[in-house]
């Protein structure tokens, strides 16, 4: 997927919410993808949360069970995206809704 597809640029809340066709989530969180294919397959990805104070979650983080900042509209997701302090190259942002 193009890089401009990430969250962080213009354009992205509204191409995000024509996809959710009028229906909003209840909460979301904002993921950096990595990486192409399932590992278990040979694949490379490795898709990490955004954490508090904007940091993407290492897995050591996880395991100490630091949770993912949650967002309840998709512009501060976006306002979040743009802010990431630890974002590796050739990463991309999205966002994955929940909607109960």
């Amino acid at each position: 997927m193009p890089e401009s597809h990430s969250l962080e640029h213009p354009g992205a809340v509204s191409r995000i919410r024509a996809k959710w066709r009028g229906v909003e989530p209840t909460s979301m969180i904002v993921i950096e993808y990595c990486g192409d294919g399932d590992p278990a397959f040979g694949g490379t990805a490795d898709d990490r949360a955004l954490g508090p104070d904007g940091y993407i979650l290492r897995h050591e983080q996880r395991v100490l069970k630091i949770e993912p900042v949650e967002f309840a509209t998709l512009e501060e997701a976006h306002e979040a995206s743009k802010l990431v302090k630890n974002r590796r190259p050739q990463s991309m942002l999205g966002v994955a809704p929940t909607w109960r």
